[in-house]
């Protein structure tokens, strides 16, 4: 049990980190690194002050211009 609680509190510790970070970035930025350390889109419009309609289409269009640079 001492193993999960301490894993708990380096995963907490870990977001928060994130978190603070995420200040300084710009809103794709955000939505891109939250996406990418597993976050759902729900907590990604928590964390961004959007909605999850809104994450979903900007992560659509984050996609596809990843796509579009492969491709290139």
């Amino acid at each position: 049990m001492a193993e999960e609680a301490k894993a708990s509190v380096l995963e907490k510790t870990l977001k928060a980190l994130l978190l603070v970070n995420l200040d300084t970035m710009k809103q794709k930025q955000q939505i891109t690194i939250l996406d990418k350390a597993g976050f759902g889109q729900s907590d990604i419009a928590e964390v961004v002050g959007s909605t999850p309609k809104a994450v979903s289409v900007r992560l659509a269009e984050i996609r596809k211009e990843a796509r579009k640079g492969k491709s290139k």
